[in-house]
């Protein structure tokens, strides 16, 4: 949610040389590096929210453009819900657009789903559509469970939720959980308590959106709490922590919340069954990426999702939505995250941007640029509510999330720019080549360890745009498999996905 400044080191495009010869892609089925993918999700902030105005027409298209398996769609199929906690009196100018949240239940018990209509909405379209897996969290407890009741945050970026309304705060999440559920006909699979709570830029003279720092010792006894009122309602539901901005965070929160207190330093002894999966946004910190994946294997916390990111266009190219320049950022980071963490679920954050802001602050930002709640000139037109622009990374993020589907297998693929993929049904392997050099590299796939069918690999390419037309999941010929391999020259700036037909 708060991205710091691009970070060359991680995402400058065309720093790698091309390797002398072909790099290789050599899958290998025994090597599972994912037993089941969950999926790919978004969050529904603040996007959702900020539909409120628009004509019904225009907020179901733009959720089938994110949620269905049509061409053209993302075919997500988790949606992460923002349970808000803003006060309704709360002057609204503060607020990005979409940031100001309200709950739905009030501290006197009653509850007013209109308050949240545009977002409940989007979560019942994104059930219509296709989703399948859905997740309440919060970026803020509500108003009257703050020390300033500032949903933006702290005074001076201060904690502020008060440590003595920890319980009331995990009964609060269950209740809203249990009656948005009954109001969208749909179940939280899970609930996240956190969103990046160890974050130092929860500021509430400053912040344009919710958020709450709580430091580690009261994210403890939050998670007590709410382990309890789940274990109390009798239902099949995860508690999922703590969604840090980063790893490292992820890392020193967990290893805190988990060690014993008569350890040095100490720690606050939570037992790890408590937390049915671990959180995680990848903003910073991705070398850390690997150690915390094997401190939540090591503490038996067997599911890690990489919960929220979103990246903008490479080089400070200002709003280029037809460059791929915009796309490479995330598909680089779906690549990278899923290999070091080995996360079973995918998810984005924001992928609708206000149009407006992207022509203000001149950036890429979001799978799709809308007007929210006015018109915006673009290119010699005028763009009403409701209407939206789709970018180059909507072809690009497809060619992960229409072949790599959910019960798919990830196996290790012997190439660090290249994910590898089982259907469920061993009948098909799919890799997916990420290019983000400013040269082609020459890529040899042997298929060895698999029986396949003899039958062409097919194959789709998203690139830049060219005087042969428009390259978004472009169809190439067919690739002839010899001898248990096949041979490509992938261009630069590129995503590829081959389709390969198996003997289960």
């Amino acid at each position: 949610m708060f991205a710091l400044p691009l970070i060359a080191a991680m995402l400058a495009a065309g720093q790698t040389p091309a390797a002398a010869g072909p790099r290789t892609v050599r899958p290998d089925p025994a090597a599972v590096e994912v037993a089941r993918w969950e999926g790919w999700g978004t969050s529904l902030s603040w996007w959702a929210v900020a539909t409120a105005g628009w004509p019904d027409a225009a907020r179901t298209e733009l959720c089938r453009r994110l949620f269905s398996r049509d061409a053209g769609c993302l075919g997500l199929t988790i949606a992460r819900y923002n349970a808000g906690g803003t006060e309704p009196s709360a002057d609204p100018k503060p607020f990005r657009i979409g940031g100001r949240v309200l709950p739905c239940l009030e501290r006197d018990g009653s509850f007013d789903a209109a308050r949240d209509r545009a977002q409940i909405e989007c979560l019942k379209l994104s059930k219509r559509f296709g989703a399948d897996t859905f997740e309440l969290f919060a970026n803020s407890p509500p108003y009257w469970m703050l020390k300033n009741g500032n949903s933006r945050g702290g005074d001076k970026a201060a904690e502020n939720l008060k440590p003595e309304e920890a319980g009331a705060f995990a009964k609060w999440l269950m209740e809203t959980a249990r009656r948005t559920e009954r109001e969208a006909g749909v179940r939280f699979a899970s609930v996240e308590p956190f969103n990046e709570p160890s974050a130092w830029w929860w500021d509430g003279a400053k912040g344009g959106q919710e958020g709450c720092k709580i430091e580690r010792p009261l994210q403890a006894k939050v998670i007590r709490a709410l382990h309890a009122e789940i274990a109390r309602e009798g239902r099949r539901r995860l508690l999922a922590a703590s969604d840090e901005n980063g790893s490292a965070d992820g890392h020193a929160t967990l290893d805190y919340l988990l060690r014993p207190p008569s350890a040095r330093p100490p720690g606050d002894g939570l037992d790890p069954r408590w937390i049915g999966r671990l959180n995680v946004h990848a903003y910073n910190n991705w070398d850390w990426q690997k150690r915390l994946r094997d401190l939540a294997r090591k503490s038996g916390i067997k599911r890690l999702w990489m919960s929220e990111v979103s990246h903008r266009e490479w080089e400070n190219l200002g709003f280029a939505p037809d460059d791929m320049r915009c796309a490479l950022p995330d598909t680089r980071s779906i690549v990278s995250d899923i290999k070091n963490l080995r996360c079973d679920a995918w998810v984005y954050w924001q992928p609708v941007e206000p149009l407006q802001y992207c022509l203000w602050w001149h950036f890429t930002y979001g799978v799709f640029a809308a007007a929210f709640d006015a018109d915006v000139e673009y290119k010699g037109r005028t763009l009403k509510p409701g209407e939206f622009v789709a970018t180059k990374k909507l072809a690009a993020i497809r060619q992960f999330t229409a072949h790599i589907l959910p019960g798919d297998k990830l196996v290790a693929s012997g190439d660090d720019w290249t994910l590898a993929a089982v259907s469920r049904d061993r009948r098909r392997l799919t890799l997916v080549v990420h290019n983000d050099a400013k040269e082609p590299r020459p890529y040899a796939f042997d298929l060895a360890g698999f029986r396949t069918v003899g039958a062409p690999v097919q194959a789709w390419r998203t690139r830049d745009d060219g005087p042969d037309g428009a390259w978004d999941e472009r169809p190439l010929p067919a690739f002839a498999v010899s001898g248990g391999r096949f041979e490509d020259v992938i261009p630069p700036l590129s995503v590829t996905t081959y389709e390969v037909a198996l003997r289960p």
